[in-house]
């Protein structure tokens, strides 16, 4: 037992046993102490940040990203400024996420401050609860699907369900020091290419992570991994007034004192609204599980049945065979059916979906199935049986099978929705 207990205390409390160096490291400074600031900067190897750098670093990110706003610049400078007062280690590289821009624009900087070079500049998702087009709502709590503003600190990099990943660590006490628990890490997803982008007139959305196109994932993981910084702007009020990291020349009690948290407005919706989607409902319970297929249609058929945008909050999540597909409303279905313009002769169009979980490198991975239930004889719309008040059931004859019914759900799913 003794023995057990020696052993979690050497793992979980390293910092009972600090050099001097670490020590003086860890010691936080009041910005009162010039001398031990000029002293712990010349030991950790970086130049002090005094009003000539910043004046240097201005003028880098002015020169060599036009695109990026002063107000962003402003509070970036501020950061480095804090970080410095703070005695907080990072390396030269610093990446910058700005979330005022929509996500159909490329707002996404990496800097090598060491070399004054522009190393990356491309497009990054925002978190689906945090807006469509634009990046409206924010929050730092656990499953809220949403992505979250502040100061970063880049970790590891490691191989997980979405292939190679980037763990972020979350400085910014009440925005998102929840990072690591949630789970936000940076990684790719080919919603986030350009083309996909120039296509359906945004970006994709992950469930919080900053997620990049997929033939920059790596090139920029491999560069900002192991300790860089990264400040993910919002223009917020509140993370204007509570951020320590924007605040650390202000001594106001007002500051030290609020609490600090995302503000009420920038939260997301309690409630979601969804678009009630069709599953063929083979467990004949009225509800959808995990093995009911839903009914889809390509993202081009859609387009060109409807001659409108295919809506990505009804997008799967994972292509199949590089094709996008869209999961049909009640109402789009009936069109379909009823369409004498684009007659669907044995209801070729229609594709039944259902997940299929994999195990790679260790972690489940979700790839989407197109299910083979035969070839469709008849659709018939059946007579309200009130089980779904306002909703129209079908039923659905196949040449080899039982038939089946198509029932109506706006239950969450999660590989549904971009």
């Amino acid at each position: 037992m003794r023995k057990s207990l020696l052993l979690l205390l050497a793992v979980t409390f390293p910092c009972f046993s600090l050099t001097p160096l670490q020590f003086l490291k860890e010691r936080t400074t009041p910005a009162e102490e010039p001398v031990l600031s000029e002293v712990i900067s010349v030991i950790n190897n970086q130049p002090p940040i005094n009003g000539h750098t910043l004046q240097s670093i201005h003028a880098l990110l002015r020169q060599q990203s036009p695109h990026l706003s002063e107000a962003v610049i402003n509070k970036v400078l501020t950061t480095l400024k804090c970080l410095d007062t703070y005695h907080i280690e990072h390396n030269p590289v610093l990446t910058i996420i700005d979330y005022s821009l929509p996500s159909s624009e490329k707002r996404l900087w990496v800097f090598d401050l060491s070399t004054n070079q522009l190393l990356f500049h491309t497009y990054v998702s925002h978190g689906i609860r945090s807006g469509t087009l634009l990046t409206q709502y924010f929050s730092n709590q656990y499953d809220s699907k949403a992505s979250s503003i502040g100061v970063y600190k880049t970790e590891q990099a490691y191989y997980g369900r979405e292939g190679l990943s980037l763990r972020l660590a979350g400085l910014d006490q009440g925005f998102n020091d929840n990072a690591i628990g949630r789970y936000l890490v940076m990684h790719s997803g080919w919603y986030v290419d350009e083309d996909f982008i120039k296509k359906y007139g945004r970006a994709g959305r992950s469930w919080g992570c900053p997620a990049l196109p997929m033939h920059l994932a790596k090139p920029i993981i491999d560069t900002i991994k192991d300790n860089s910084l990264m400040v993910i702007y919002y223009p917020s009020d509140n993370w204007f007034l509570k951020s320590k990291f924007l605040n650390c020349d202000n001594l106001s009690p007002v500051r030290r004192s609020a609490i600090q948290t995302v503000e009420e407005n920038l939260l997301p919706p309690k409630h979601e609204t969804r678009d009630g989607i069709l599953f063929v409902d083979l467990n004949k319970n009225n509800q959808r599980e995990e093995n009911e297929p839903i009914v889809v249609i390509t993202a081009d058929n859609y387009l060109r049945f409807f001659h409108r945008p295919p809506p990505l909050e009804r997008m799967l999540r994972r292509q199949i065979d590089r094709i996008e597909y869209i999961a049909l409303s009640q109402d789009e279905f009936t069109t379909l059916l009823g369409n004498t313009q684009d007659p669907l002769p044995d209801f070729s169009h229609f594709y039944f979906v259902i997940p299929e979980v994999k195990r790679l490198r260790g972690y489940y991975i979700t790839e989407m199935k197109l299910m083979t239930l035969g070839k469709i004889k008849t659709i018939s719309k059946r007579d309200d049986s009130g089980e779904n008040p306002g909703t129209d059931d079908y039923l659905i004859s196949f040449d080899n099978r039982p038939a089946a019914t198509l029932k109506t759900t706006a239950h969450f799913i999660r590989w549904l929705g971009l």
